[in-house]
């Protein structure tokens, strides 16, 4: 399977388009839009075969179980949640403009007013998710409860669920790479470069950005196991359900936040070197067959 980074291309087609040209014939966003969307309608395929596979696995009415998760999405939304989390995000967008239109571009200033915000908006989310736990809570058990209702609910090898459900999770992880796959054909076509050459550029972009990846999937693992560390340290100092705990607890979540944001940073000039040279090499690959 390609590295996930192969896939962020489609993210950004219509940059990807404006960089690599598209042919006078297919002026417009049309049909990368198409692209991107058939590659939307397919991970959503894999998703429901995913979910047929694993009640297949415990021998439950599909049905039955697909509408306990439309339900369990019900309830979710009405926690508001999600809303709060989405308001947090638009003060954040909002909060970045300001920065920028504060400080000039490439400005210290500039980077740690953004910071500030990312690090507030962090903090939103955080609040946000704490005050809907407990209604979250209700939610999932809710769920479980009408899962479980769902029958005849009794699987024919009981020792080989959990086995059952992993290779459900394989062949869910397969069929996006073959959404994937399909998807990357369908944008080289939209762009008129041969594929075979694009495919090259992407692995060789993968190959640039896997020890950048690498690096920082270990700095993010050494940012979060710091955060458990203080975490444990507020837990053992100061009381349960103390205000002195939660800041405690606050505190450590926030300065996990900026490590891992840090890190992120640190990580991005040599990501954006492997992407810059995806687009040079792609530039030159000859139109489609």
């Amino acid at each position: 399977m390609k590295a996930a980074l192969s896939m962020r291309s489609l993210a950004s087609m219509a940059a990807l388009a404006a960089v690599l040209g598209v042919p006078a014939a297919r002026a417009g966003d049309s049909c990368l839009d198409e692209a991107k969307q058939g590659y939307k309608e397919c991970k959503d395929g894999c998703t429901e075969d995913f979910h047929a596979a694993k009640d297949a696995c415990l021998d439950r009415d599909h049905v039955c179980v697909e509408a306990c998760r439309a339900d369990r999405d019900d309830c979710r939304a009405a926690t508001g949640v999600d809303a709060a989390i989405a308001s947090c995000n638009d003060t954040l967008t909002a909060a970045k403009q300001r920065c920028r239109n504060a400080h000039p571009a490439g400005s210290p200033e500039l980077d740690q007013c953004i910071d500030q915000a990312q690090l507030v908006a962090f903090q939103c989310r955080l609040d946000a998710i704490a005050q809907a736990k407990p209604a979250l809570s209700e939610c999932r058990k809710g769920f479980k409860l009408c899962a479980l209702a769902c029958g005849p609910n009794v699987p024919p090898n009981p020792d080989g669920v959990k086995q059952c459900k992993l290779a459900a999770v394989t062949t869910r992880i397969d069929c996006k790479g073959s959404c994937r796959e399909n998807a990357e054909v369908a944008t080289d076509a939209c762009l008129n470069r041969d594929h075979a050459c694009v495919e090259q550029c992407r692995a060789d972009r993968d190959g640039c950005a896997r020890p950048v990846l690498d690096q920082l999937a270990r700095d993010i693992a050494a940012c979060n196991a710091s955060r458990d560390s203080d975490i444990q340290n507020c837990q053992d100092l100061y009381g349960d359900g103390t205000p002195e705990r939660a800041r405690c607890i606050e505190n450590a979540q926030a300065a996990a936040f900026e490590c891992r944001d840090q890190a992120r940073e640190n990580a991005w000039a040599g990501l954006n070197h492997c992407r810059w040279n995806f687009r040079t090499c792609a530039q030159s690959c000859p139109p489609a067959a």
